[in-house]
């Protein structure tokens, strides 16, 4: 197999560089070993449940840049989500797995780490550009797309099962864990912060904090990989529901109260690219995510919109109820309404991007693997089992990208080129539709032809 720990990669050396701000002769942090994943843990973070958070760090011993990289899996918001599991659910609930980032998941029985889940961690330099940078990776169990600061206690709805109290505390176990990167990286010429899903609101969320907190940063990169945070406050916003929702159940308002511009974010949390990239003018700072996600869309709006007409996708109208879905996922016609949704999301994030030089977007339009949700996840439904597990043992460049491809770039093209402060910022957006769902969107509706993608 190709995957091997990556043994490689460089110590920090020397004196705190000037202007960080830290004690000059505090001595240099010393990694306790290279090429494998550290487990670090925070004092007084927690997971959902009360239990002890963790991270990950690979140092490197031929690189001082640094890659952050969150871990997706839902959210919640109230009991039937929180501790029933619900719509989207959230990952974690009972704590962290013993050894995360070497035991993340299993494909044919084959245990596999964080660097095959996420290429973009990957040592191979034929996967990801940042293959010798020192890797962080930020597990995820609080259920707030680590926005979160508070701990509630959620009350069942039917008076059935005990009250649960659910620790959402995301945003602070990431100033926790800043700080201890803040000792173990005194000079990073280039920070990438990225993730996907709940990862890449993650990535987006705590980047002000990570891009200040982590004092000799000199250059930031960030990837939101499908968890955008969408405009609010236009005419043709689709996601205000959810931001209503979940800003008080998670106390977003403690996190924009210590970020930048927190009057505009206040009013409008879909500001936050435009308010990140004034911020950092000099940094390269970019979304990514397929038009045809079926995932992320799907906890965005499946619990606040309905279609007002049986028989026909328009109008779509706010769902008044205060528990179940409004939108069914295996209706057809509910699956063109969350595409009329995404659609008119994504529009409002483009104009916002298109309008700042250090703001991009890659967006292909449909891929089969996991909903066409995460871009920066390998293809493994894209190709047939065999031939995945021979990508994978084999050729896993192939496999980490296929099905990402505009034209003839693919998402390591695009990231390759994000970090490379030579060139301007470039967008990318696939117009041409592909695959079974084209009949279920805006442009080329079908209902029999939708229907028909959808329930075969």
């Amino acid at each position: 197999m190709i995957y091997r720990s990556f043994i490689g990669s460089a110590l920090v050396l020397g004196l705190i560089a000037a202007g960080c701000g830290s004690d000059a002769t505090e001595p240099a942090f010393e990694p306790p070993e290279y090429g494998a994943w550290v487990k670090y843990e925070p004092e007084g973070a927690v997971c959902s449940d009360g239990s002890q958070y963790a991270f990950y760090v690979e140092f490197s011993e031929t690189s001082d840049n640094v890659v952050v990289y969150f871990m997706g899996g839902g959210g919640c918001w109230d009991y039937d989500s929180c501790v029933g599991g619900g719509a989207r659910g959230a990952a974690n609930p009972n704590g962290l797995p013993d050894d995360y980032a070497n035991n993340h998941a299993e494909i044919a029985g084959m245990p596999i780490n964080v660097n095959q889940v996420y290429p973009l961690m990957n040592p191979d330099p034929s996967v990801s550009p940042m293959s010798d940078w020192n890797k962080v990776f930020v597990p995820y169990c609080t259920g707030d797309v680590y926005s979160g600061s508070i701990t509630n206690t959620y009350e069942d709805p039917d008076g059935v099962e005990e009250s649960a109290v659910f620790a959402h505390q995301g945003h602070t176990n990431v100033v926790k864990m800043t700080e201890m990167l803040n000792d173990m990286f005194r000079v990073v010429p280039k920070m990438f912060v990225g993730g996907c899903s709940a990862g890449g609101a993650g990535a987006i969320v705590n980047y002000y904090f990570l891009r200040t907190g982590i004092e000799g940063v000199q250059k930031g990169y960030l990837l939101d990989d499908s968890g955008p945070i969408y405009p609010s406050t236009e005419p043709t916003s689709r996601s205000f529901l959810l931001h209503e929702e979940v800003r008080d159940v998670w106390d977003a308002d403690a996190l924009i109260a210590k970020a930048p511009q927190p009057e505009l974010l206040d009013d409008d949390f879909g500001a936050l690219s435009k308010v990140l990239a004034d911020e950092f003018p000099e940094d390269r700072l970019a979304t990514t995510m397929f038009r045809l996600d079926y995932n992320f869309s799907l906890y965005s709006y499946e619990r606040f919109w309905t279609r007002e007409d049986p028989d026909e996708v328009d109008p779509i109208v706010p769902y008044a109820e205060d528990t179940g879905l409004g939108l069914d996922e295996d209706l057809s016609l509910d699956r063109a309404a969350v595409y009329d949704l995404w659609w008119d999301d994504t529009a409002l994030l483009r104009s916002q991007y298109d309008a700042t030089s250090n703001l991009a977007y890659y967006i292909p339009f449909w891929r089969n693997t996991n909903s066409s949700h995460c871009v920066s996840v390998p293809g493994f439904e894209d190709v047939s089992l065999p031939e995945a597990l021979d990508l994978f043992q084999n050729d896993f460049g192939t496999l980490a990208w296929i099905g990402s491809e505009i034209g003839d770039m693919n998402l390591r093209d695009f990231v390759e080129h994000l970090l490379d402060d030579e060139q301007p910022l470039q967008s990318q957006f696939e117009e041409e539709g592909e695959g079974p769902y084209v009949p279920c969107t805006p442009d080329s509706f079908d209902a029999d032809a939708c229907e028909a993608a959808v329930n075969p």
